[in-house]
């Protein structure tokens, strides 16, 4: 791999190559949102809106990314739920999971 200033992102580059269009365009904008630690905290209708598509889409593109394990829920406000980028897409064991840690 060429010397990069960003080499973790080249890497996901590549784990999510065999990905949909959206499924990829998703990844990465949470990989740029959050970065590969970070919960991003902007709801689907932002996302789809930043993203330029239906929300209905990227919504249900989201959930499948989340039972894949490419996408892990954080936590909720009401019914609006956050996700920060999973085991899958990091490529990383994540050993307490951020859901089951305690909330001040």
């Amino acid at each position: 791999m060429p010397n990069t200033p960003y080499p973790e992102l080249e890497a996901l580059q590549g784990r999510i190559s065999g990905l949909s269009h959206l499924k990829q365009n998703i990844i990465m904008t949470y990989a740029i949102c959050g970065g590969l630690d970070g919960s991003v905290e902007r709801t689907a209708a932002a996302l789809a809106s930043l993203m330029g598509v239906p929300a209905p889409h990227l919504s249900r593109a989201r959930r499948e990314l989340e039972t894949d394990g490419w996408l892990e829920h954080t936590h909720s406000e009401g019914q609006v739920k956050f996700f920060r980028l999973g085991e899958v897409a990091t490529g990383r064991d994540i050993v307490v999971p951020l859901r089951s840690r305690p909330t001040a």
